[in-house]
């Protein structure tokens, strides 16, 4: 189990991560809700989570394609993903994590939308859209 907060701490959670399912997500949608090139994405196993928020902070943006980005009220801080169904897809913004992580991305996703400035690095495998999973 990892735990994170929001940048102002309202709210904060715990969850347990899949150790070799951690992405540097270069599409266009990540890249414009956190204003950089890419953003690393860890999946979850959303059965683990647990929130807490006090103050009702927590607010979904629902975007097109019928996924949510789950934020902060207060901050701002975009803290996961999810479908409609959080047991087929949860995904944490790993900047959000609290606990130290000992595993790195193992792949760059969707980089056939990534800023044409970025290059991706290097030594870990690249994937036009989101890689195949499996289990």
């Amino acid at each position: 189990m990892v735990s994170g907060s929001c940048l102002c701490g309202e709210l904060t959670y715990q969850v347990r991560l899949y150790a070799d399912k951690i992405f540097n997500c270069h599409c266009r949608f990540c890249r414009k809700a956190h204003g950089a090139d890419y953003v690393t994405l860890a999946l979850a196993d959303a059965n683990t989570l647990t929130l807490v928020d006090h103050k009702k902070l927590l607010r979904e943006h629902k975007n097109s394609l019928g996924g949510y980005r789950a934020f902060c009220a207060c901050c701002g801080t975009r803290l996961m993903n999810y479908g409609p169904d959080k047991n087929k897809y949860l995904s944490i913004v790993v900047n959000t994590l609290d606990t130290a992580l000992s595993h790195y991305p193992v792949a760059h996703c969707n980089t056939e939308s990534k800023a044409p400035w970025c290059e991706p690095y290097e030594g870990i495998a690249s994937f036009e859209a989101f890689p195949p999973l499996g289990k």
